[in-house]
């Protein structure tokens, strides 16, 4: 069930993606309208999931110990992942935004739009639970961490904004969200069900966006992109084994671990190829890296799962 899953996802968002693609190849759409998307994104959509997302979690006493370890691997893996994009950069000779781009690609990934319906499927609700411990983590720096290195590299900012970015419509919203979730609040259910309603259309319209964007993508020149590729076989494959074969070895919860291990598999955040249309960073990589791991994790997420039952 869990492979059927994993390429059933994969398949959608990739059939999103050539559809904005043929959209503007065939002229029925203008590439024009990709700044406009990525702003109802960034705006509006996204901030709306984040908040309808979190706040209907409830934190059962009895898994905030392993919600806790999970956080503290983690935050190792994210030090794992992003030392060694960064050695990739460096390796390949990666410049400025590029270079930010790959390393923040290598590091964060596609944790709540295919980790989400994935980890569900596999592992049920405790695992849903563990994959949004682990999304709000990734996501609280993707608009902090990400925001301010994305801007502070983006041709439309300058270093004092690249500050002033930390504070946008995701960071807010994803403060409120915590605190909505420590207190116990709850949105009223008709703004609840509306918020969630709309969120949802981030996922397809992130990959319209992608799928726009990569017409100005000479794709013949993709196989050329080794870095990318370097990435997607670290990110998604070694780190993965890795992880299993240490894990193995600790008294951990099993289905914990599954999820940390599958969530640290995702393909690149797309959120990432939206802030840097937002704010003027090299988003034809961007694309490029959403692209090549949505693609290759066709392949990839599944042999991952099959490890997992073999070897954990």
């Amino acid at each position: 069930m869990g492979l059927n899953v994993i390429i059933t996802q994969i398949l959608m968002l990739a059939i999103a993606m050539l559809i904005g693609f043929l959209a503007v190849k065939l002229k029925y759409l203008d590439a024009s309208v990709a700044p406009s998307i990525s702003k109802v994104i960034v705006r509006i959509t996204l901030p709306l999931l984040i908040i309808s997302t979190v706040t209907t979690q409830n934190l059962s006493a009895n898994l905030l110990k392993n919600a806790g370890l999970l956080i503290i691997l983690e935050l190792l893996v994210f030090v794992v992942l992003y030392s060694v994009s960064a050695l990739i950069a460096k390796l390949f000779r990666l410049k400025g935004a590029t270079k930010t781009m790959h390393r923040l690609m290598g590091t964060f990934g596609n944790v709540i739009f295919l980790g989400y319906p994935l980890i569900t499927a596999i592992y049920g609700e405790i695992g849903l639970f563990y994959a949004v411990i682990y999304a709000l983590v990734n996501d609280g720096f993707v608009w902090t961490m990400g925001v301010y290195f994305i801007c502070r590299d983006g041709a439309k900012s300058s270093g004092k904004s690249a500050v002033k970015s930390l504070i946008n419509p995701n960071t807010v919203s994803f403060i409120i969200a915590l605190l909505m979730l420590a207190f116990g609040i709850r949105l009223p259910e008709v703004l609840q069900k509306s918020f969630s309603a709309i969120g949802s259309l981030t996922t397809y319209l992130s990959m319209l966006f992608i799928g726009i964007t990569l017409t100005q993508v000479d794709l013949k020149k993709l196989y050329k992109r080794v870095s990318i590729f370097a990435l997607t076989l670290i990110k998604m494959l070694l780190v993965p084994l890795a992880l299993i074969l240490i894990l193995r070895l600790l008294p951990l919860d099993r289905v914990m671990c599954g999820a940390l291990i599958l969530q640290a598999a995702m393909p690149g955040q797309i959120a990432l190829a939206i802030l840097a249309s937002e704010y003027g960073s090299d988003t034809c990589y961007a694309s490029e890296c959403v692209f090549i791991t949505t693609v290759l994790g066709l392949l990839l997420l599944p042999l991952c799962y099959y490890m997992i039952l073999i070897l954990f």
